[in-house]
């Protein structure tokens, strides 16, 4: 680059000297500023030492023999913690068997009662009264018992009993719906002892094909957007999985001119409601067609793609911009159909089990016999599924009969409100088979955020079953009564593997048959877009791939060995991101993985190299005198969030881990009858590790206090200690602890394994002090912070060593940059006194202290703490990495989240409006219609949520996208005495630097000269950016063709001999409940006739 020769180190130890020409800036005295930072770093570690008791740790351990270093078997434990979770998930597993069974029961035990009337607790109605006191409903409306439980999250529910929702689009007391609710309510035994047998459930449920939801326990129903309550369980993923097998569809559109204006408009939204029935084991595409056939996405021509998430949007949007003109040609748009279906499973993609041709359209002129013989005569494989769009159509003859010929079923859809209620009539047609077979299949869906529980909860999987009509008169009709479910939190199923048996930088993840996250650490589903904003959840957040997250992985060898449910090891090198994105670890992972039986899932863990592959096994001796170092003194002890004992309900809620595991050896000491449940469920294994790292780390409480006299003149503000079993110590300094900076430490970071400090100072190494200080702190206007300071303590006998803890502390900020700058305020080179420079003193000259990912921990400018320095100066920044001090590392973020033009986020709401603007040129035409047009128009708009306009004053909108970020990490791997001295060729001047690396940490002293303007290079930041692929069509299709290794289901029914294929449907009505009617009628008035503000 723009350098001279003039370099110290590298490990020559020669210096080669320049003449400095006229008008450029004098050169550094190196012995100054090495001595420098020999001297602060001297002095800080000291510090650092003296009141963190890192050492005298050291020397407890070493004369503490009870320990021994073992290597770790992955293989081993991914093996252990998969039999784990098959155990967990079986109780949720057979749970589910129950509710099959119990509802099928009762159905077959209840008479049909064609007038019947009935009183059920309706979740949206329950303890609802009218001005007057009385119920809202003189049915539907009791009083419900409802009780804060925290098993729930502290959500009001029924323990005793279920109740039901009923969305808006169904009659809650239509006669189908009351008959079903009348025997589903004999669940409610079976409810409350599957709760009893397994204390971990959480909610269960039973998902009617009628379209209510019986829900355990019971709860009040939050509706939702406008207050109207559109959650319709029969269009959710466990429903919808567990009712059919794997498809593969090809929706055909008719565009001619006859679909103009609300035509068209009713088939755009039963292409959205068809595609939102899809999951990721399902393949599909949509062509439209009038004389020619037009593939909605010009990279997916003549083929089938999976219906991932984006997949799904991405036709959508097409779908979306789709006009009306010209004539319609239906045997090259069928044809193309059945081609496409035949090609794509002969290539052997797909999911090799339902196939069908959805036709969507106003009418045919004839049923084109010849195409459907051509391809789908005599078995029918290929059902054909015809929507008749519009009240008044002709030709609806052949519609039908492309359905009834085919194994399909024929609907017509009059207005926007029949299109959710008909397009869900195709998923009980594909479930025939399976339900006429009594093939009763288990399945658990990808992972999904339920927002009614907690933090650590929110990420759930559903196990569910269908539930089959199974009465004699009607069991080849294959009815399928509805699907049952239970909610799995995935944190639960976590706590099967304890991050301290995997300890630092280790970790467990699992992914689906797709090769999608169910849980990794890196799986982040929401984020906060504007500073100080709300969380958004990602849309896409539930198909994120395992190559997206272990993007070292670029073979996809790991993703391909999980995906065929293989069990095996491999070890990569890795890079793993902290903070936000904002640092970057390298390092060699060794990857242990293994199927879990009788699930769609593959467990893999991650174990560093090579530190992580080995841990300290300590031991207890004298069991009755583990019980003091745990009892709460000073300094603690609390523990991580660990699962060390499994709690009942009641337990969790009087009692904290650390105050079982006290129990636990209580009884154990006396020898007296345990708690059956504490005794039964402490992992005597983990007891035991924190017993270990809480008498070692006991020896801190005394000398922490003893020091504390010396605290205040050097800023300490807090000491703290984190083991490998989730053992944390911590003793303030201040008189006051509510004026710590950082209150919420200890509370943060007590999962001590999982937290950045223990991180980066078991990565860093033995015998090194990691500083750091928030990042954009001097942008701030606090400036009352600190500086955290951790080390690793390492132990060894002879061998390998392992890390067995992290001590560290906290210090003012200002004390920190006092002891920079006193370090650096003398001259330490006397024959050279002329050069003599003081980084506090010295207008010639700007001192930086930096970290090891090129943040500014000291500047003499405030306002530079805890920014990058690239921002401050590029050309240096940039001069560094060619030197070899920091690396640059290119990632590329898979999950983000980019901000949309403001046109993109008014389409879906303009799409919606077009219709109505199309009534002005066809008043004549639809004036006997225009009562229904309308009252079917707010309709859609109310279940689609999407009425409101989108204004100028909108709020931003935001879409999935690719983020790329450079990060930095320094090599620490040069000649730590000598550093890097030198020029950089700057136009008219040239600009001196001396770069020194500070002992025993993670910091680098940069000294640079600031009289020479330099700005070679522009200053750049670390913000991630978006990702451009180009206008490149090859290369843009490529990447969205691209099909990774996946694992089809195991079972698939889609042919039943004895399926009577003349149940082919009839055309339909619009029939609501009347509160929607007049739900909306008001709503047309208000948007139609009532000006906007």
């Amino acid at each position: 680059m723009r350098w001279s020769v003039m370099l110290f180190g590298l490990g020559f130890g020669l210096f080669f000297a320049q003449i400095t020409p006229s008008g450029s800036q004098q050169g550094f005295n190196d012995v100054d500023v090495r001595k420098w930072a020999e001297n602060f770093g001297a002095n800080l570690y000291r510090l650092s030492t003296y009141f963190s008791g890192a050492d005298l740790l050291r020397t407890e351990y070493k004369e503490n023999n009870n320990w021994q270093i073992v290597k770790m078997n992955g293989t081993e434990m991914v093996q252990k913690f998969a039999k784990d979770m098959f155990d967990n998930l079986a109780s949720k597993r057979s749970a589910v068997e129950s509710l099959t069974h119990q509802a099928e029961e009762a159905n077959k035990a209840h008479d049909y009662d064609a007038n019947i009337e009935l009183q059920y607790p309706n979740a949206m109605l329950i303890n609802k009264k009218d001005d007057k006191g009385n119920p809202v409903h003189p049915r539907l409306a009791p009083d419900f018992m409802l009780k804060e439980n925290e098993h729930f999250n502290d959500i009001p529910v029924n323990m005793e009993q279920s109740d039901v929702q009923v969305p808006v689009n169904v009659y809650n007391e239509a006669p189908d719906v009351l008959n079903a609710v009348k025997w589903s309510k004999n669940l409610d035994p079976v409810f409350i002892d599957n709760g009893k047998k397994d204390p971990t459930l959480t909610w269960q449920y039973f998902g009617s094909s009628t379209g209510f939801f019986r829900q355990y326990p019971g709860i009040e129903w939050e509706p939702g957007a406008n207050d109207i309550d559109e959650y319709d369980c029969r269009n959710r993923g466990w429903y919808i999985q567990a009712a059919t097998s794997p498809k593969d569809i090809v929706i055909v559109v008719d565009r001619s001119g006859s679909m103009k204006g609300l035509r068209l408009e009713i088939a755009k939204q039963t292409v959205d409601t068809i595609i939102d029935t899809m999951s990721d084991n399902d393949f599909f595409n949509v062509i439209a067609f009038n004389k020619d056939v037009t593939y909605i996405e010009k990279c997916f021509v003549n083929t089938l793609v999976q219906a991932t998430s984006d997949n799904k949007e991405l036709l959508k949007n097409g779908v979306r911009q789709l006009q009306a003109d010209g004539m319609a040609n239906f045997e090259t748009s069928l044809d193309a159909a059945f081609q496409m279906l035949r090609d794509f499973n002969n290539t052997g993609q797909g999911s090799w089990c339902n196939q069908a041709i959805m036709v969507i359209t106003d009418g045919a002129p004839r049923n084109y016999e010849q195409i459907f013989r051509r391809y789908n005569h005599p078995d029918r494989r290929v059902r054909v599924f015809s929507y008749l769009i519009g009240r008044e159509v002709g030709e609806s003859a052949p519609v039908k009969w492309m359905a009834c010929a085919n194994k399909g079923y024929y609907t017509q859809i009059a207005t926007l409100a029949d299109v959710q209620e008909n397009v869900m009539k195709y998923i009980h047609v594909l479930s025939r088979p399976m339900v006429i077979r009594r093939a009763h299949g288990t399945i658990w869906t990808n992972v999904y955020m339920d927002s009614s529980v907690s933090e650590g909860l929110a990420l759930m999987t559903t196990v569910a079953r269908p539930v089959f009509d199974m009465k004699n008169q009607t069991s080849l009709e294959g009815n399928l009564l509805g699907v049952v479910g239970i909610d799995v939190p995935v944190s639960e199923l976590m706590k099967l593997a304890p991050p301290l048996k995997m300890g630092v930088n280790g970790y467990a993840f699992v992914i689906t048959n797709n090769g999608y996250i169910l849980t990794h650490p890196d799986l982040r589903p929401t984020v906060v877009m504007e500073p100080g904003g709300d969380p958004i959840t990602k849309p896409n957040y539930n198909s994120v791939d395992l190559g997206e997250v272990e993007i070292s992985d670029t073979e996809e060898k790991l993703r391909t060995s999980m995906v065929k449910r293989e069990t095996g090891s491999l070890t990569m090198k890795v890079q793993e991101h902290l903070d936000n994105m904002k640092r970057v670890m390298v390092h060699y992972n060794s990857y242990y993985f293994t199927k879990i039986d009788e699930t769609p899932f593959s467990l893999g863990i991650a174990i560093p190299s090579p530190y992580g592959q080995f841990f300290v096994q300590g031991t207890v001796k004298d069991r009755s005198k583990g019980l003091d170092p745990l009892r709460k003194g000073a300094t603690g002890p609390v523990l991580a969030k660990w699962k060390y004992c499994q709690l009942t309900t009641a337990e969790a809620n009087n009692m904290t881990q650390l105050d079982a595991i006290v129990r636990y050896l209580e009884n154990d000491n006396k020898g007296s009858a345990k708690s059956p449940v504490i005794a039964k469920q402490c992992n005597r294994e983990l007891v035991d590790h924190v017993m270990f790292d809480a008498a070692i780390t006991e020896v801190l409480d005394s000398y922490w206090i003893a020091v504390k006299g010396n605290s205040t003149k050097h800023g300490i503000q807090q000491v703290f200690v984190g083991t490998k079993g989730g053992v944390t110590r911590f003793y303030s300094y201040l008189e006051h602890p509510d004026e710590m900076t950082e209150r919420d430490f200890i509370n943060k970071t007590k999962n001590t394994i999982q937290a950045t400090y223990y991180k980066r100072a078991a990565e860093l190494g033995p015998g090194y002090f990691v500083y750091s200080v928030p990042f954009d702190q001097g942008l701030s206007n606090d400036t009352n912070f600190v500086v955290t300071a951790s080390t690793a303590i390492f132990l060894q006998k002879g061998g390998p060593r392992a890390v067995a803890a992290v001590a560290g502390l906290q210090m003012n900020h200002e004390s920190f940059s006092n002891l920079f700058f006193a370090a650096t305020a003398k001259c330490a080179d006397s024959t050279r006194p002329e050069d003599c420079i003081s980084c506090d003193e010295d207008d010639d000259v700007d001192c930086y202290l930096l970290d090891d990912g090129g943040y500014i921990v000291v500047s003499e400018q405030s306002e530079d703490i805890g920014r990058f320095y690239g921002e401050i100066d590029g050309t240096m920044m940039s001069e560094m990495e060619e030197l070899g001090l920091y690396d640059k590392i290119d990632l590329i973020d898979y999950q983000g989240m980019c901000r949309t033009t403001s046109a993109d986020s008014t389409a879906a709401a303009s799409r919606l409006l077009n219709p109505i603007m199309n009534l002005i040129g066809y008043v004549l035409w639809w004036s006997k219609e225009l009562v229904v047009l309308l009252a079917q128009f707010s309709l859609y708009n109310l279940l689609s949520g999407q009425f409101e306009y989108t204004s100028a004053g909108s709020g931003p909108e935001y879409a999935p996208c690719d983020k790329g970020v450079t990060l930095y990490k320094a090599n620490f791997s040069i000649n730590k005495e000598m550093g890097f001295d030198g020029y950089m060729d700057c136009n008219d001047c040239q600009k001196s630097f001396s770069i020194k690396l500070v002992p025993k940490s993670n910091l680098i002293l940069l000294a640079v000269g600031s009289s020479c303007p330099c700005n070679l290079v522009s200053n750049f930041d670390l913000v991630p950016q978006e990702v451009s692929y180009g206008s490149n069509d090859t290369l843009l299709c490529e990447r969205r063709l691209s099909q990774k290794e996946r694992r089809r289901p195991d079972k698939c029914y889609n042919y039943h001999a004895k399926e009577d294929p003349k149940k082919c449907g009839r055309a339909s009505s619009l029939v609501v409940s009347p509160l929607l009617l007049l739900l909306t009628l008001l709503f047309t008035v208000k948007e139609a006739f009532l000006p906007r503000t």
